[in-house]
């Protein structure tokens, strides 16, 4: 069968029909998305929640917490129609500021926010970027529920009213993005981040991605209360750009309705555990940390002993943000959670990623990059086996597994939620 990616990094190839498994994406239809009159409606019909204009009456200053470029949220089409409801509440341009949930990513250049909000927004409103390790842009919220610190930007407390705008797809920490996620890892500070993160290690992929009611959405659920985020837009997508659904209103009732959208888009049953998976990182394959979402999806689907691919575009390298991401590597994950546990490595928001995937391609499967923005030396310094396209990627997978091996595609892995029919032996 001829097998097409979605990146045109990755020429079409070929796999035999008797090894294939099966190929899941998510669901697509012909029927067109949402209409921006069907978005208004929805906007204006909230979840658990007094209106937006019923909200913002009154307000002084309003905070509309986006996300970002790594996330596929048609903002220039939902910004404006909440800004249309926050004018029709009375509020001046200068009453309200964008806040950029970068979580640990990179600032957004004036291009990508123009390109990603619309001119219109852009050029009219203020647009910040998130800076997580900024003290000065950060304030500790006062709280006994949660055993460490709950940090958020400043702007959070500061505002009459915080809105959040985000689309829901399966996470490999929190079950599901979007909601409370908006606030931490969206705004918050690095102490915050790294323990709603760390405490995802005591659990497998399969117990967490595409799974509502976790230790970790709880956690994320009373920061963002704690915080006071008080209204949620929250969209589904697909990929070609059409808005399922939208969901908007109370930031845990809402975002439960659009969970249940989101799971009959990304969710997809898989009839058996492969020996090779092929997980494509893209949507989100800018960099090597944010490619290795895919990794996660696939280890819910590959057997003990088998091979994931992974092909990801990787612009950016591995990690603009942590230099030491690419130092550490994947190949030794046991040794580096000692080290964090024990107190002798303290970055335990950039050891949360290395433990997490380094348990499953040092330990559990063979893993083999695909990147035009990575080398070989590189590749192979983390931990993954090299390969310059995906046919000799298929063929040292063949060799470490056999001539026999059965193959299991996932397009658009890094935001997939597999379902696993039966567990194979």
């Amino acid at each position: 069968m001829r097998i097409e990616l979605s990146e045109t990094e990755f020429p079409p190839f070929d796999l035999p029909d008797e090894r294939l498994v099966g190929i899941a994406a998510p669901s697509t239809s012909d029927v067109p998305g949402l209409s921006d009159d069907d978005l208004r409606s929805r906007i204006r019909s909230p979840i658990g929640s007094l209106s937006l204009r019923e909200l913002a009456a009154g307000a002084s200053s309003v905070l509309v917490v986006t996300d970002d470029l790594t996330r596929k949220t048609p903002l220039h089409r939902v910004v404006p129609l909440v800004l249309e409801e926050l004018h029709a509440a009375g509020l001046r341009d200068e009453a309200i500021t964008i806040l950029i949930g970068l979580g640990t990513h990179r600032d957004m250049t004036p291009a990508e926010i123009e390109a990603k909000y619309g001119t219109a927004v852009a050029s009219r409103y203020r647009i910040v970027n998130h800076r997580w390790d900024n003290p000065d842009e950060l304030r500790e919220v006062e709280q006994h529920e949660l055993p460490f610190p709950v940090v958020v930007n400043r702007r959070v407390l500061e505002s009459d009213l915080v809105i959040a705008v985000g689309s829901i797809v399966p996470h490999a920490t929190c079950g599901f993005s979007s909601g409370g996620k908006s606030i931490v890892p969206g705004v918050a500070g690095g102490a915050t981040i790294e323990n709603t993160h760390w405490m995802a290690l005591d659990y497998p992929m399969r117990d967490i991605i595409g799974v509502f009611d976790t230790p970790m959405r709880r956690a994320v659920c009373t920061v963002a209360r704690q915080a006071g985020l008080d209204f949620i837009v929250n969209t589904v997508i697909r990929d070609e750009g059409q808005v399922v659904e939208l969901v908007a209103g109370d930031p845990e009732k809402a975002h439960r309705v659009g969970v249940d959208h989101c799971r009959k888009v990304y969710g997809v049953e898989v009839p058996e555990a492969a020996d090779i998976v092929i997980a494509e990182a893209y949507p989100c394959g800018i960099d090597l940390r944010q490619a290795i979402k895919a990794i996660c999806a696939a280890d819910i689907v590959c057997k003990d002993g088998g091979v994931i691919i992974l092909p990801a575009a990787c612009p950016e390298g591995v990690s603009p943000q942590f230099p030491e991401f690419e130092i550490l590597g994947f190949k030794d994950p046991e040794g580096l959670y000692r080290r964090v546990e024990d107190g002798a490595y303290d970055n335990k928001l950039l050891a949360y990623t290395l433990v997490a995937i380094g348990r499953i391609i040092s330990q559990r499967v063979r893993a083999i990059l695909v990147s035009p923005g990575i080398n070989r030396e590189t590749t192979e310094r983390l931990g993954f086996l090299y390969a310059e396209s995906i046919e000799s990627a298929l063929q040292l997978a063949t060799t470490l597994t056999s001539t026999q091996a059965e193959i299991t595609v996932l397009r658009q892995a890094s935001i997939l939620w597999p379902i696993l029919r039966q567990v194979s032996s």
